[in-house]
This record gives C-alpha cells, sequence and structure tokens, in this order.
C-alpha cells in the first residue's frame, strides 16, 4: 500500500538495477525530450528544476503526472509509443476544448460566486484544442496508474470504470437525459468527492489558508515564512536533497516588484471586475511558494496577502499567482493547430471558464503578463481542495475508503469530463456536445473497449519509462546530465 507518510520510500533500489543495462533508444529520447521540455528551469532555476525531477523519480504517479509532454508526443507524433487512430475520433471532434491533462489530482472543489461548493477540474495549463479522445485517455490512464500506486483495486477496472462514465454522460446529454448541472455539495457523488466537499467546507469555512502562509502579530497580518509541512528526504544512488512539500520563501526585491504590477493588472481580466473592492487592492504581504504540483513544481508562483473589504483581519484575502507556459503541441491530431489566443494567460483562464460548470467557479481567477511572461491568478483559499493521493492512501489504510469508492471516483470523473467537453465551444465556435455524440453513438461501447485496450498497452510503456527515468537520475544526476548555458 502506498503510505503518505514515506512517499521517498518507496522500493527504488530494484529500479537501479536499470543503470546496468545497455542504453535503449527510447531511454535516450525520454532523457532528451524531458531536459527540453524543461530547459527554461534549468536555465533559470536549477534547484527547483532538480527538485521537480526529484519529486517524479518518488514514484510512478508523480512521474506520471510530470511527463504529460511526453504523453503527447507518443499520441501525436509519427512512431509515437501510444500512436494509433481512433476508430471514434471525426472531423468534427478533432477540435474539441481539451482539459489537456485530467487525471485523479487535477480534480477538486470550487466556491462559485454565489456560494455554492461544486467539483470540477481544477488545472488547464495543458488545456488546448483537440480530439476529445485524447482527454479520455490520459484520465483512464491516471486512473489505472492511480490504482497501482495505491495498490487498490484492479487498474483496468479504473480506467474502463472512468471511460464508462464518459460514455454514459454523453448519451445522456445527447438524448436529453441529463441536464449540464453542477456536481454540487449536498448531492452523492461517492465517498471520496462526497469528503472533498465536506473538507473544503469546514477548511474554507474556517480560513485555514491564512492560518498556514500567515501569522497575525499583534494587530498586523503578515507572510509566514518556512516550512508549512517538513520536506521530504530524497536520495537515488549518490544524489540527495531536500525536496519541498509545502514551504513559502522570502520573495526578491525584482519579484515584488513584478507582483505588484500583476496585482494591478489582473482586475481588468477578472470575470466581475466589481468582485474586489477598492481595499483589496492593497498589496499585504508576497511569498515564494515551493513544493506545489509536479508539472509545474519547478514553475515560478507566488502567495500574494492583499487587504479584504474592511480593515479586520479575518477577511484578507490570499491569493497565487502561476506562471503559465506553452501547452505540449498536438501535430496530427489537431484540425486547426493556430493560436486562438494572445498570450497562455489569456488561453488557460479563457478555457477554465469554459470547461468549467460556470465561469465563476472561482470568482478571482484571472491573468496578467510582464513582456512575454504570462501569469494566472486565482484565490487561494481552502475552499478549494483537490483530490489527494497520499489522502487516499491514508483513508483507505484506515477503512475510511474502499478500492469500490476509487472506482466509483473514476465512474464520476468520465461523466465530470464529457460535461466539460460538451458545454465548451470547438476552436471551430460549434458547441462539443453534437460532434462528439455522433461520433460515439454507432457503438459506445466499442470506444469504452478501446480506451481501455489503449490503458492497457500504454501502461506498460509508462513504467518501464519510470525505470529509465530513476536510472537516468542515478547516472547523470537530478539535472539529467544538463549544463545550464552560459
Amino acid at each position: 500500500m502506498f503510505r503518505a507518510a514515506s512517499l521517498v520510500s518507496l522500493a527504488l533500489g530494484g529500479l537501479l538495477a536499470a543503470c546496468d543495462a545497455p542504453p535503449d533508444a527510447r531511454a535516450a529520447w525520454l532523457q532528451t525530450t524531458l531536459v527540453l521540455d524543461n530547459q527554461v528551469f534549468l536555465d533559470t532555476d536549477m534547484a527547483q528544476a532538480q527538485a521537480k525531477f526529484a519529486r517524479m523519480s518518488m514514484s510512478l504517479y508523480p512521474f506520471f503526472r510530470g511527463t504529460m509532454p511526453q504523453f503527447a508526443r507518443d499520441l501525436a507524433e509519427g512512431g509515437g509509443a501510444g500512436r494509433g487512430a481512433s476508430r471514434y475520433a471525426t472531423a468534427e471532434t478533432a477540435d474539441v476544448a481539451l482539459v489537456g491533462d485530467p487525471h485523479p489530482e487535477n480534480i477538486g472543489s470550487f466556491r462559485g460566486a454565489d456560494g455554492t461548493l461544486v467539483i470540477d477540474f481544477n488545472d488547464f495549463d495543458a488545456a488546448t484544442y483537440g480530439p476529445y479522445h485524447f482527454d479520455v485517455r490520459r484520465l483512464a490512464l491516471g486512473f489505472y496508474v492511480a490504482a497501482v500506486e495505491l495498490d487498490a483495486g484492479e487498474p483496468l477496472a479504473m480506467a474502463e470504470a472512468a471511460a464508462r462514465g464518459y460514455v454514459a454522460e454523453v448519451g445522456a446529454m445527447a438524448q436529453g437525459r441529463a441536464a449540464d448541472t453542477a456536481m454540487a455539495a449536498g448531492e452523492d457523488h461517492g465517498e471520496i468527492l462526497n469528503y472533498t466537499l465536506r473538507k473544503a467546507a469546514e477548511d474554507g469555512a474556517a480560513r485555514e489558508e491564512l492560518d498556514d502562509y500567515t501569522r497575525v502579530l499583534g494587530e498586523r497580518r503578515e507572510m509566514f515564512f518556512g516550512d508549512v509541512e517538513p520536506p521530504v528526504a530524497w536520495e537515488v544512488g549518490e544524489y540527495a536533497m531536500p525536496v519541498a512539500r509545502d514551504a513559502v520563501a522570502v520573495a526578491s526585491a525584482a519579484e515584488l516588484q513584478d507582483v505588484a504590477r500583476l496585482i494591478s493588472a489582473w482586475p481588468a481580466t477578472l470575470h466581475d471586475a466589481d468582485v474586489m473592492s477598492a481595499p483589496a487592492m492593497t498589496i499585504k504581504g508576497t511569498s515564494r511558494r515551493l513544493g506545489a504540483g509536479v508539472a509545474s513544481f519547478a514553475a515560478p508562483r507566488f502567495y500574494v496577502l492583499l487587504e479584504g473589504p474592511t480593515p479586520a483581519l479575518d477577511d484578507d484575502v490570499l491569493l497565487e499567482i502561476k506562471r503559465v507556459y506553452d501547452p505540449p503541441p498536438l501535430p496530427g491530431l489537431q484540425r486547426l493547430p493556430s493560436r486562438p489566443f494572445a498570450d497562455n494567460g489569456a488561453r488557460v483562464v479563457a478555457m477554465q471558464r469554459a470547461l468549467q460548470t460556470t465561469a465563476t467557479d472561482d470568482p478571482l481567477l484571472g491573468y496578467a503578463n510582464l513582456g512575454g511572461a504570462s501569469y494566472r491568478v486565482r484565490d487561494r483559499s481552502k475552499f478549494q481542495r483537490g483530490v489527494d493521493l497520499a489522502k487516499l492512501a491514508e483513508k483507505l489504510d484506515e477503512g475510511d475508503f474502499t478500492a469500490a469508492d476509487l472506482e466509483v471516483l473514476a465512474e464520476r470523473s468520465g461523466h465530470l469530463l464529457a460535461r466539460s467537453h460538451a458545454r465548451a465551444a470547438r476552436q471551430s465556435g460549434e458547441p462539443g456536445l453534437p460532434a462528439i455524440a455522433a461520433a460515439l453513438a454507432s457503438e459506445p461501447e466499442g470506444f469504452v473497449a478501446e480506451t481501455v485496450a489503449f490503458v492497457g498497452d500504454y501502461a506498460p510503456v509508462l513504467a518501464a519509462d519510470y525505470e529509465r527515468f530513476v536510472a537516468a537520475i542515478a547516472a547523470d544526476g537530478p539535472a539529467l546530465g544538463y549544463s545550464p548555458r552560459g
């Protein structure tokens, strides 16, 4: 059983034996593409780039999360390990709005502008337009890997549940048997999502984000700097380092200036500019957040404390500002490979608003730019709570959750993905639902079988790549042998 308290104690010893194996073409491809995809971090923040690779090496699931660009290459490029046409792809389904990287930990809670708590996808860094089956395969693979990581249930059954939920929801919506309504608190969404919503309501109401990342000193609230959770002591071969899990560091003078400029530009991109009152534009503190995410682990990420609607300390607002980058390209899969957005901030925010239940799931969602760098801004309230595999492991150990609950989560996630694809406009401007429903109408069960077959074929590739990756770190270090330019 996977244990939250022992991420780094997962057996790496057997994998290191791969260091003695002769190099293969796939290993060279993997190491090269990982360096290329992360060169921006390797050149600008080597410590965080190395920490990202260390985090990815700790077990199969974070490796899966950190290799979404490799997954995209495998599905989109000629000769890719996951390349294979879907029998259920049509010209009309080639430009569907995609979440880009749907997987179990990219699902969580939001509190909308009307105060309603809902379940939605919560990471749109890779959002783009492309074939709908790309998202379905990624989601199904994510649940396969989660089942392996948690040692809970039959992995292929989890993949099937995700695909079956997707097909069922598309069919129901196409026939008018299901409305595009929110997966809201107060309804039954299975034990795991019900728990997520309950905890979000409790922690959000208690303003736990302020307790974690700020401190009250006398009559002032200030940023906290230090470890919110202790780092992981990571070691592979002769290489070792602490890897942050949840830490906040002092921002540099240049970073403080950048944050001030971003905050001044951000309100113009809100869905409703009136949500921010004038006092709330006053910055009370800024920190650099470390240890969040996997794919975006090394991306510059800041927490910003703003004055709330009143001078009282308990209504202060905590925001997250994170730099966003280009999504992985999908050559050969995208119908319209043009760039319909001015920048990545505009892309991520527009796609999130289109794919989520409402455009105001996060009323503080917006973006801002500094030169060619784009940043997404979001509320950091604990009303936003993601599904967390470490927490699932604890609950499985305690008997609060079962493998059947994980399968229900997979099925409900398939429903959620179908709703996202259905509600968002395709790149052509036409709705997504009719095109997807038409593609699946003749043989929906065949699409489920095709998705499960894909996962069954690709999962061993992913597992072997993980072994190659750990071997590469052991041989060449946590920078994969890269030396910064200049």
